[in-house]
């Protein structure tokens, strides 16, 4: 017998499902476990190679053009032009390696878009900038000094010649390069390992953390916090796009500032 006024029932699918209710973040690539930190390491000393390659055909130029050796910019352009071929170079070899092993690129680096859309690009911005605007106001009251020694070196780039070359090492090639290293490709390989999503975010954040060794122990302690703080985006996002945004933000920020700002001389 019919049953006459009954409806149609309609099941989610196993993907809508899985896509809705499975975890942002899945590491997706073919590279094995173990090869992906020496990778990570000779894709760093091959582009600092590529940096100073740079920086030799820059002062070679300066020399031509004129500028000595001993003038206070040419270092300064130096440094820089070593810096924008280091990020270069981070750039290009990581995205080559990430299709090494049959993977995929993209999925490789998590260039995909982020879960909740792209609105949250300016919600994460909120809990990075409270925790560092907290963290900088302590230590300008307690030890001025610190901040401001942490802060010179790029204070001195901004102010030279290449101050517009500058800030787009500071503000765009630091966050490309080094996101796409570690959040991207070192993070994928070793999520895949004993460490889980959890270990692989502090591992990561200390490796970020090690590659900013200049600072004082006080500077250390906020790029440590902030890589810890891009682990848990990444995670909860699924996209590195989302730590690539948040970093250039930062950067662009501290450089736009340190340009106006006149810092005091050193005792």
């Amino acid at each position: 017998m019919a049953l006459h006024g009954s409806r149609k029932l309609t099941v989610p699918s196993i993907e809508a499902s899985t896509t809705e209710l499975g975890p942002a973040y899945v590491p997706r690539t073919g590279w094995p476990t173990w090869a992906v930190l020496p990778a990570g390491v000779a894709i760093f000393a091959i582009s600092a190679v590529v940096g100073l390659a740079v920086s030799i055909v820059v002062s070679a130029l300066l020399a031509q053009g004129g500028v000595e050796a001993t003038s206070p910019q040419a270092p300064l352009q130096v440094v820089t032009a070593w810096l924008a071929g280091l990020q270069v170079g981070l750039i290009v070899l990581t995205i080559v390696a990430a299709g090494f092993f049959s993977s995929n690129r993209a999925e490789t680096l998590a260039l995909r878009p982020p879960r909740g859309g792209w609105r949250v690009l300016g919600l994460a911005l909120i809990p990075m900038f409270a925790l560092t605007g907290a963290w900088t106001a302590l230590l300008l009251w307690w030890r001025p000094e610190v901040v401001i020694g942490d802060l010179r070196v790029f204070k001195e780039l901004l102010q030279g010649d290449a101050a517009l070359m500058a800030l787009l090492v500071i503000g765009l090639g630091a966050p490309l390069s080094e996101e796409l290293l570690f959040r991207g490709f070192l993070f994928s390989g070793l999520a895949k390992s004993r460490l889980g999503v959890a270990g692989t975010g502090v591992l990561t954040a200390v490796l970020w953390t090690a590659l900013h060794f200049g600072y004082s122990v006080f500077g250390l302690i906020e790029v440590l916090a902030i890589g810890l703080y891009f682990s848990w985006l990444l995670v909860r996002t699924g996209s590195v796009w989302v730590t690539i945004f948040c970093h250039a933000v930062y950067n662009t920020a501290v450089g736009v500032v340190l340009y106006f700002v006149t810092l005091p001389s050193p005792v």
